[in-house]
């Protein structure tokens, strides 16, 4: 069954602005900068200037950021800047073609279903985030949708990554979902490179669970370590995760 990814923007925004009312200058455990509002900035900001990009298609790009004027992070007015900046992006979205082509800094993903995808995987994780922040005991994921992320992860972030950290050869890794269809086995042959395939297949290292945990672990908001995961192989592997996988 195909994800609605535009549902997904506008069910995962809704919950964060909820987390930005409820505690705005709350810290987010993981980041030494990061508030409740600094996500919500985050997450607000992208959504206004991609929908720029969508309807300006295909000239407009990430340069809009130069002339986007945000609310303060204590501003009141925060939470409605937000939630009319889903609403334009899923608008936008939803008025064009999959197909059409914009903008995109992956050079792959030149397309505005690439943008659905996306923007559904940053608006999740960063739900998260805020709520984890506000002290928010939010539903889980679904589990399809967070297993597409581990998806969009591998085959997008981590050959980005890792060409531009130039980051070590390392073992082959076995990823499975246990809660939803999802497997990939990722190879990293040489320095700066990865080949990902969706398989069965035994790896050096193997990690297993919920969707939800992979891909948190995936965006380095948990160490694999202490993710709740069954851990099978490689151990060296997982204590290096940082340096196979770099932050973005």
């Amino acid at each position: 069954m195909a994800i609605d990814n535009i549902g997904v923007i506008e069910a995962e925004s809704s919950r964060l602005v909820e987390a930005l009312r409820a505690n705005p200058s709350a810290r987010i455990p993981w980041s030494e900068t990061w508030t409740v509002s600094t996500c919500a900035r985050h997450v607000g900001g992208v959504h206004h200037v991609v929908t720029q990009v969508i309807n300006e298609r295909p000239v407009a790009d990430f340069g809009r950021f130069s002339s986007l004027v945000m609310p303060d992070g204590d501003d009141p007015a925060l939470a409605d800047w937000v939630t009319a900046g889903t609403s334009a992006l899923a608008q936008a979205l939803r008025s064009c073609d999959r197909d059409a082509e914009c903008w995109s800094w992956w050079p792959d993903g030149r397309t505005a279903g690439f943008w659905q995808r996306r923007m559904a995987q940053e608006t999740l994780i960063h739900r998260w985030d805020a709520e984890l922040g506000a002290g928010i005991d939010g539903k889980a994921m679904d589990p399809a949708v967070a297993a597409d992320g581990i998806d969009e992860y591998f085959d997008v972030f981590a050959g980005l990554t890792r060409m531009l950290h130039s980051a070590p050869a390392g073992p082959s890794i076995h990823v499975h979902c246990t809660d939803t269809d999802g497997e990939w086995l990722i190879d990293l042959p040489a320095d700066g490179e990865r080949v990902v395939t969706h398989e069965h297949a035994r790896g050096d290292l193997a990690l297993r669970g919920p969707a939800e945990r992979l891909l948190l672990t995936a965006w380095g908001r948990f160490d694999p370590a202490a993710a709740d995961l069954d851990i099978i192989g490689d151990e060296d592997a997982v204590a290096h995760w940082a340096e196979l996988f770099p932050p973005m």
